[in-house]
């Protein structure tokens, strides 16, 4: 039998559902506080999703075998158990997983790709790793886990955070980031990139100026698959949604979203 998962959930029971799903490394608790809230206070059922393995979601298995795969049939499963088609915002792989749902034809209201990992994959990460940190790119190797790469504070804050982060964000942040997945690494940097789906929904996508993993350009490429243009929000880090420019970026999804024909 499938575990639970865990979902935080704010708004009204009545409103039009709208889930976020979290990236590589985070859980359900990067959304609390500002999306979560946000979206509830604008008259949205919003749903966070732990995956398996992250937050307080329980692991199926070891860490190291989840695929990716396994993370779009966790969300999957959760959209299943919705009353309409959501709207979904995936944030970095979690945006890597929404436009895996977009794929298979999961029914989604829109999609929005919040710093997505995009269709091409992740190799450019690990070459951009292999140049800067080679000694980590040989611990993940070695250990066959992601954690070395957020194992450091400051390295943490570099890839994620405002530049100008202070030591008790970081000190509050660092602790919160799990392992992830090796298999999903390799799934995510060539083995198992996304079909362009056939008949996607309306999709948003949102990208940091700062964003040290996946950078404007990375965001631009996105869009232009689904016919679109990126909203690039000037200074803003990898996780936007911890940023302090995370009301901007949420403001973007929430005009975005607002306009959308009802379900």
């Amino acid at each position: 039998m499938t575990a639970p998962l865990n979902i935080l959930r704010a708004g009204p029971a009545d409103g039009p559902p709208l889930l976020l799903i979290h990236g590589a490394w985070h859980g359900a608790w990067c959304w609390q506080g500002n999306y979560l809230d946000y979206f509830a206070q604008a008259g949205f059922h919003t749903h966070a999703l732990d995956l398996r393995g992250h937050g307080d979601s329980p692991a199926i298995r070891a860490m190291r075998w989840n695929r990716i795969r396994d993370y779009v049939d966790d969300a999957a499963r959760t959209i299943a158990d919705m009353p309409a088609p959501p709207i979904v915002i995936g944030h970095s792989m979690g945006g890597f997983v929404v436009q895996h749902l977009m794929a298979r034809g999961v029914p989604l209201r829109g999609a929005g790709l919040l710093a997505a990992l995009p269709h091409t994959g992740a190799l450019p990460v690990a070459l951009k790793t292999l140049r800067t940190r080679p000694l980590t790119l040989a611990r993940i190797l070695l250990t066959a886990s992601l954690y070395p790469m957020v194992s450091d504070p400051q390295a943490a804050a570099h890839l994620f955070l405002d530049a100008d982060a202070s030591p008790d964000e970081i000190a509050t942040f660092h602790p919160r980031l799990t392992d992830e997945s090796f298999l999903a690494f390799l799934d995510l940097t060539a083995l198992a990139l996304p079909r362009k789906p056939r008949d996607p929904p309306p999709v948003c996508v949102v990208g940091g100026s700062a964003d040290q993993l996946f950078p404007p350009a990375s965001q631009q490429r996105l869009a232009a698959r689904f016919a679109t243009s990126a909203h690039v929000i000037p200074d803003a880090p990898h996780d936007l949604m911890l940023s302090r420019h995370w009301q901007t970026s949420a403001g973007v999804f929430l005009t975005w979203a607002s306009a959308l024909p009802p379900a």
